[in-house]
């Protein structure tokens, strides 16, 4: 008779008693440490993220997105995974490219951006975020999201809060702040636009290296093809400019937008192509590159 030896029956039970056990592919099981959870992404109290950085030297990078100092997480599925509020930027600049968190609890909030290392990019102030129509609403009367922009570039790095709650009582003007972040004078003209052509410039003032302007502008209830618009260039150079449009569009941001902040950096070169190409020389948090370029890609998780 043949006798089975008992150590060969060992896996057998062994497997018996193991149980199917649900794992996540992507994601994870619960809040990880150092984690907060948000509610559901495009929902709630939201915040506009403006990552402008120079990755020449990094072309990929994925970030994750910080609140009060710790990981914004989200809910990814109804059976309870996880995962960070994600932020993927290719190319050399990023300019141009919105993040956005949502499902935020009312109050005041430091918003940063750190790199897969831990690496902080960007910490704001705190800002007062309390909005509660979430980040992807398309209403045209729906209030200005709070936004914060950051700079990582040429060997700086920089943020600026943009609370539309300190805005005045007119819903026709808009609060424009003139930020130079290069290192010549840089001129703010507002000027009478016909044809298309700039005619009859004001000049609002000069911004050196480091400084900026504020200024309050009237902007016109629909496009037109006569309206004013700010005209802001380097003092050594009219051709390298940035022009805004002072007219609302038919974009949710531009139509919205009462406090503005426009960074003037110059041009930066981009991902190399034939010819190269370079950025503009300033950047809105209302408008972008350009008058009624919009807001870019909100980028959740």
């Amino acid at each position: 008779m043949n006798r089975v030896r008992p150590t060969l029956l060992l896996p057998l039970l062994a497997l018996g008693a193991c149980q199917t056990e649900k794992k996540p592919i992507i994601g994870l099981d619960e809040v990880p440490p150092g984690g907060i959870l948000l509610g559901p992404w495009g929902e709630g109290n939201s915040v506009h993220i403006w990552p402008i950085f120079d990755l020449s030297q990094v072309p990929q990078q994925r970030f994750r997105l910080r609140l009060d100092g710790k990981d914004a997480v989200y809910r990814t599925a109804p059976d309870g995974f996880y995962d960070y509020a994600t932020l993927y930027l290719y190319g050399s600049w990023t300019g141009g490219v919105s993040a956005g968190l949502s499902g935020i609890p009312s109050g005041s909030h430091v918003v940063e951006v750190v790199d897969g290392a831990g690496q902080s990019w960007g910490r704001s102030a705190p800002l007062l975020i309390s909005s509660g129509d979430g980040i992807s609403t398309s209403s045209s009367a729906a209030p200005q999201l709070p936004a914060v922009m950051f700079t990582h570039f040429a060997g700086q790095v920089g943020s600026w809060n943009i609370d539309p709650t300190t805005q005045d009582s007119d819903p026709a003007t808009a609060e424009i702040a003139v930020t130079n972040l290069v290192d010549e004078d840089v001129l703010v003209e507002r000027c009478l636009v016909v044809s298309f052509s700039r005619t009859a410039c004001t000049p609002l003032g000069t911004v050196a290296s480091g400084a900026e302007l504020l200024t309050v502008e009237t902007v016109a209830a629909s496009p037109m093809v006569d309206h004013t618009a700010l005209f802001i260039h380097l003092a050594s150079d009219a051709s390298q400019s940035f022009q805004r449009d002072l007219v609302k569009e038919s974009n949710t941001i531009v139509n919205n937008c009462q406090m503005e902040r426009i960074l003037v950096h110059g041009r930066r070169p981009v991902p190399p192509d034939n010819p190269p190409s370079f950025t503009g020389v300033a950047f809105s948090s209302c408008t972008g590159y350009g008058s009624g370029s919009g807001s870019g890609i909100a980028v959740g998780n």
